[in-house]
């Protein structure tokens, strides 16, 4: 009895074979249709990015903040250092390439005594970055997949250091979503 158990579907396909009506031939738009759809899949352009990425602008990022950071504090500004931006960029990554990155270059110059840092020019960019004008045109201005903000700080056109954060976080501490700590507890640091 073992022995029929393999044999058994054989004979079941050829006994429903000798059923089927031979005659009927599946119409000819079935075909057209099936290799429309195979052709179509093949040749289907695939976007190079997932979604629509503007083009940015770095000199609206790079004004909008140099107009909350230069005139702010002219005490200050006089008497303990001078903060603006003189670069914008947004660096991309991947293949293709995707712009992960939006790098903000800060000079601080001090006037009596030697007075900056990297933190001091990340916390300045991200007061900055809290005024509601500010914010919206630098959001407008950057594309969707920005994930980082690099803040790379000078001391009289001499790099002291950068800061990275998630864009992410930066929103969320503007939104009062994390405190303080949380957002310093996030920033890694780079030395030059």
């Amino acid at each position: 009895m073992r022995r029929l158990f393999p044999i058994i579907p054989v004979f079941l396909f050829v006994f429903l074979s000798a059923c089927a009506d031979i005659t009927v031939t599946p119409p000819s738009t079935w075909w057209t249709d099936a290799m429309g759809t195979l052709t179509a899949t093949l040749w289907t352009p695939t976007p190079v990015t997932p979604s629509a990425t503007p083009v940015p602008n770095p000199l609206v990022v790079l004004d909008a903040l140099n107009s909350v950071l230069r005139g702010a504090d002219p005490l200050g500004e006089a008497m303990d250092a001078k903060l603006y931006v003189t670069d914008v960029g947004f660096d991309a990554n991947g293949n293709p390439p995707v712009i992960i990155t939006l790098r903000i270059s800060v000079e601080c110059e001090w006037v009596m005594h030697p007075s900056c840092t990297t933190e001091r020019a990340f916390v300045q960019v991200i007061h900055a970055l809290e005024k509601e004008g500010v914010r919206k045109k630098i959001v407008e201005h950057m594309p969707a997949s920005v994930e980082f903000i690099q803040v790379v700080a000078f001391d009289h056109f001499n790099q002291s250091g950068t800061l990275i954060v998630r864009w992410q976080d930066v929103l969320a501490y503007i939104d009062g979503k994390i405190s303080p700590e949380q957002l310093a507890a996030y920033v890694l640091p780079f030395s030059p």
